[in-house]
């Protein structure tokens, strides 16, 4: 008997100690779900250096980092602007697909080729239509007076920039295949050195080199990009910072916008500021500035993305990339 009321008195011992604890427990449950959880830190306080590609011939991102706007907006956040400039649109791709550039200014068919190999990138503003900027120009003197007159001559062609949907626009609207012409691809300085050495009888090419042999008069323009091929840049962010730092990407894009907005109003100190960068005379800078005006940072609208589905479409039925694909699926979205 007393056996029993001991295991009967160490059972109701041991229920009693489980409902205390049970009790505590639940306790500590309520006590803590009414904590806020710690506020995770923002990702720009994540990042120490933003690496932005620019390209040297070009005003674009070069305005911003001649103001040097973003450097002051972001040192409050200890982040620090890494400039990185580039010869042309595709290296800056390249670089890109390596981890080394987060964000950068192309023109239309470097983020083309990117996309096609599989390069995670994303288009998150575009510019207004540099297509006036753009022209193919032989000498002064040369005998070909039209487009026609390309048959058999040799075009100088920057394989995977904006320039080259230029020339195959440009040879569409005369009737023209790449087979009716003898192409020689080059990289965009070398493409200039060939045109000045006599190697190519035509080049196509943009502002500010355009710019400066119209005011030398030496060279002749056969067609300008704006009257066969409307196009723009891009500012082109790698996936992975996008969609991890956007707020950092909507500062880039807002300076980038402050930037310009004054520029409009200002050609002539821009021009002062762009010579510093691009090597150019600031008189050749400001002759490109009036007479030929693509400022602006837009939202990716449905038509640019058209536009650019276009050009995807266009170098695709030409074999010139491994497929198709839709352009839209490379669209940030904030």
């Amino acid at each position: 008997m007393k056996t029993r009321r001991y295991i009967l008195t160490a059972i109701a011992t041991c229920v009693l100690t489980w409902l205390l604890a049970l009790a505590g427990c639940s306790s500590q449950n309520t006590s803590q779900s009414n904590i806020s959880p710690v506020a995770q830190p923002s990702a720009s306080s994540q990042v120490k250096v933003i690496n932005i590609g620019h390209q040297s011939g070009t005003p674009g991102l070069n305005l911003l980092k001649a103001q040097g706007l973003l450097e002051k907006r972001l040192a409050p956040e200890g982040i620090q602007v890494q400039w990185i400039s580039f010869q042309g649109g595709p290296p800056m791709m390249e670089a890109m697909a390596a981890g080394s550039v987060d964000i950068g200014n192309v023109g239309n068919l470097p983020p083309v080729f990117a996309q096609a190999g599989g390069n995670p990138i994303l288009y998150v503003a575009a510019t207004g239509s540099n297509a006036g900027a753009q022209a193919i120009i032989v000498p002064k003197d040369s005998p070909i007076k039209t487009l026609a007159d390309l048959k058999g001559k040799k075009l100088a062609i920057q394989k995977g920039t904006a320039l080259q949907y230029f020339v195959l626009k440009a040879l569409e609207s005369a009737k023209l295949k790449l087979t009716d012409i003898q192409p020689v691809y080059l990289k965009i300085p070398d493409s200039t050195t060939a045109f000045e050495g006599g190697n190519v009888d035509a080049l196509p090419i943009g502002d500010p080199y355009l710019a400066s042999k119209e005011l030398n008069g030496s060279v002749r323009v056969l067609v300008r990009g704006s009257d066969v091929a409307p196009q723009r840049a891009f500012y082109i962010a790698t996936e992975n910072f996008a969609k991890n730092h956007p707020d950092l990407v909507k500062i880039v894009l807002e300076e980038q916008t402050k930037v310009e907005d004054w520029a409009k109003a200002n050609p002539t100190e821009v021009a002062k500021l762009l010579a510093v960068e691009t090597k150019y005379k600031p008189e050749v800078l400001e002759y490109s500035l009036k007479n030929r005006p693509y400022f602006g940072v837009f939202e990716m609208k449905d038509e640019y993305i058209a536009e650019q589905q276009q050009v995807v479409d266009l170098f695709y039925s030409q074999k010139l990339i491994p497929k198709t694909f839709q352009v839209k699926d490379a669209i940030w979205k904030p």
